[in-house]
């Protein structure tokens, strides 16, 4: 693997949500004959990749490489719902383990079989009628952001992510924070209808009068967990109509990161719905490096006012800039990272942390193991993606329980990836391992324990409650219901009620 740009490390720890829709698992993993897979290739409107075909190893190697050990035998490339529910059949039918797979990536090992993978990329198209907006399975972050601008003159929104690769379809799923929360709430917000095959080849809706405790289940109970979503409808939102500053402050030192995520923080108390961002807190040489990436809805000089306490740290540097609303939509989105091996943990906090809490966790990120290669890397995160809008909804209105919080806080870490990967997944160094979890506990006492399901951790304790709360009970009775024989299961899949 390369060497990750800084750039790049900031486009990976997180900064998106994950995107893919997760996966199943069966009773086996025997190797199926070429019979059989001329059979299914024959269902298909789209095509059945076997590996050492095109596209093959880059449709299948996880974006996680902790996970690239598994791979599966073939990948079925569906190009409408019926592929999905062929796929589906044939696998149940042949015994087969497999995966779901959307347009984008998966933190952990949901999205990855050694059977076959099922994968809804093909189904990337994407239209608009007058505020409506309909997407496949397999559109990507980067395929909206084609669509919606009409060259800097579209006036609809769907909120989301910034990286481009993230695909829409797992991004609503489990909720959908991005940079435009606050103000225009999550993705799931805005999700009206899903078209979705069951794990006994049915072809169902979900609306607000068909199917609606489903509909309740997919705003936020993470993909994969009641069937496969093949369709997607949105109610959009309008964009504002003032210009938008952006901000990139950029700082080195312990004291001064203190400094610019209290000054953050404080910024996100006063103007919750009209200033966004991102704090990167990360691990050099010798030190630690802050970096806040920032959007504020308000001409340049407002902005440059609200954003004076922080501006005011010696040693800041700044790069504002006064832009129309699709010029800041685009400086936003993150460049596209390698694949590479990461361990990522998240926090929600309903308090904003305190000058000791951050004191605290700033001295481990110091202590980082950072020899042992230039792809090693950690940090911690603390994104404004939260509050505003999203609060507006009560916690039981949607899967997506976490409404009251003010901050989440992310854990991060990378490290090069062996040539050789083990199954079921490489190990995490032994010295990050350590770090990682000091830094865990460091924060845990200052948030509610609870994490978001769409940066999944393979190594959460009693993951289920973080991520879903209150609404566990309804979600694991929504599962007896749309998958009473438990076949869409996977690593942290929702517990189906007995």
């Amino acid at each position: 693997m390369n060497e990750l740009t800084r750039r790049e490390v900031l486009a990976a720890i997180g900064i998106a949500a994950a995107g893919t829709i997760a996966s199943c698992t069966g009773p086996t993993t025997e190797v199926k004959s070429q019979r059989a897979w001329d059979d299914l290739s024959r269902q298909l409107h789209g095509s059945l990749l076997r590996p050492g075909q095109p596209q093959f190893d880059e449709i299948a190697t996880p974006r996680n490489l902790r996970f690239a050990a598994t791979m599966p035998q073939a990948v079925a490339l569906c190009e409408n719902a019926a592929d999905v529910v062929a796929a589906v059949r044939w696998a149940r039918n042949t015994n087969t383990v497999f995966a779901i797979r959307g347009g984008g990536h998966n933190y952990a090992r949901a999205s990855s079989s050694s059977g076959i993978l099922i994968c809804t990329r093909p189904m990337n198209a994407a239209t608009v009628d007058g505020n409506l907006l309909r997407v496949g399975a397999g559109v990507r972050n980067a395929d909206l952001a084609a669509l919606l601008p009409h060259s800097g003159g579209g006036r609809l929104l769907l909120p989301g992510g910034n990286c481009p690769g993230v695909g829409v379809a797992g991004l609503t799923l489990g909720g959908g924070i991005g940079p435009n929360a606050p103000w225009a709430g999550l993705t799931a917000d805005r999700l009206r209808k899903v078209t979705m095959v069951t794990a006994a080849g049915d072809i169902v809706t979900a609306s607000s009068t068909e199917n609606p405790d489903l509909l309740w289940g997919l705003r936020g109970g993470a993909g994969g967990n009641f069937g496969v979503v093949t369709d997607l409808e949105y109610e959009l939102v309008e964009v504002p109509t003032s210009p938008v500053t952006t901000a990139e402050l950029t700082i080195t030192g312990r004291d001064a990161a203190v400094a610019v995520a209290l000054g953050f923080q404080a910024l996100r108390a006063d103007a919750e719905r009209t200033a966004t961002g991102n704090l990167y807190l990360g691990h050099t040489e010798h030190s630690v490096e802050a970096v806040l990436t920032a959007q504020l809805l308000a001409p340049e000089k407002k902005a440059r006012d609200m954003l004076a306490p922080i501006l005011a740290i010696p040693g800041m540097r700044a790069e504002i800039v006064e832009r129309t609303w699709w010029d800041a939509y685009g400086w936003y989105v993150t460049p596209p990272s390698p694949a590479y091996s990461f361990w990522d943990r998240s926090l929600y906090a309903e308090r904003y942390l305190s000058g000791d809490a951050l004191s605290d966790a700033l001295d481990v990120v110091a202590r980082f193991p950072g020899a042992g290669g230039p792809e090693r890397y950690g940090a911690m995160g603390l994104y404004g993606w939260v509050g505003g809008a999203v609060s507006d909804v009560r916690p039981d209105a949607s899967a997506y329980v976490h409404r009251d919080a003010r901050i989440l806080v992310e854990v991060s870490a990378g490290w090069s990836t062996p040539e050789h990967p083990t199954l079921p997944a490489t190990g995490i160094p032994d010295d990050i391992r350590d770090w990682e979890k000091e830094l865990w506990a460091t924060l845990l006492p200052h948030t509610t324990g609870h994490s978001y399901q769409n940066f999944p951790d393979p190594e959460l304790q009693d993951w289920a409650s973080a991520y879903y709360g209150a609404n566990l009970g309804r979600l694991s009775e929504l599962k007896k219901t749309w998958d009473p024989g438990d076949v869409f299961t996977y690593p942290q899949s929702v517990p189906r009620a007995e």
